[in-house]
């Protein structure tokens, strides 16, 4: 998976230019729709094999590692100044808080931001977006660190105790690392996928 890994130079201005921020939101933009599919493709394929067994939701971050990566190595490639990720990462933790997501979704996201961000400036595409999407998981540790009040929080988003109930079925730390291994698998091959796109497609077209 080492394929022209420093295939970008960043610029050394610490700015975004008008241009860079209106490509950087529409990038974001492409990120979070993808993100959506992700989602939607991750739950009918547990409601079609595990269908009342696993809270598919568990298994988001596979999900979106995987189908949203094309956007990621977009910003990778063309916002090629500092602070493009951590920005994106910004964008995407201000909405999982929106959405209505715990409020440590927010901390883990920047947190993964920032690592990222690291990793960006390095030009390791690899391990820029790995971390990225782990910022994600910050979504479900409550649930298997603090399911208390994890429990509570669903309840006041309206859930009925059957539904808290069948979430909680999944609360194992044995299920908590198959997530993680699975996110870290599907994000990495996602990675892949999404720079064989962009040097196939976008990059002949000059895009």
């Amino acid at each position: 998976m080492n394929n022209n890994l420093n295939y970008i130079k960043k610029d050394k201005s610490t700015s975004l230019a008008t241009k860079d921020l209106i490509n950087l939101g529409l990038y974001n933009l492409l990120m979070i729709l993808l993100m959506g599919v992700g989602v939607g493709i991750c739950a009918a394929f547990f409601s079609v094999f595990f269908a009342g067994e696993i809270y598919f939701a568990i298994f988001t971050t596979v999900g979106t590692g995987f189908f949203a990566a094309p956007a990621f190595t977009l910003i990778f490639q063309k916002i090629n100044k500092k602070y493009a990720v951590l920005i994106s990462s910004f964008v995407l933790s201000l909405f999982l808080l929106i959405s209505g997501h715990v409020a440590i979704s927010f901390v883990t996201q920047m947190l993964g931001g920032l690592i990222a961000e690291f990793f960006y400036r390095r030009n390791n595409e690899y391990l820029s977006y790995l971390f990225f999407t782990m910022g994600g998981i910050g979504a479900i540790l409550p649930m298997y660190f603090m399911k208390n009040n994890y429990i509570t929080h669903m309840l006041e988003r309206g859930f009925s105790q059957e539904k808290v109930n069948f979430v909680m079925n999944s609360a194992s730390l044995q299920m908590f690392w198959i997530v993680i291994i699975s996110t870290v698998i599907f994000t990495l091959i996602g990675t892949y996928i999404g720079r064989s796109i962009y040097f196939r497609n976008f990059e002949k077209a000059g895009i």
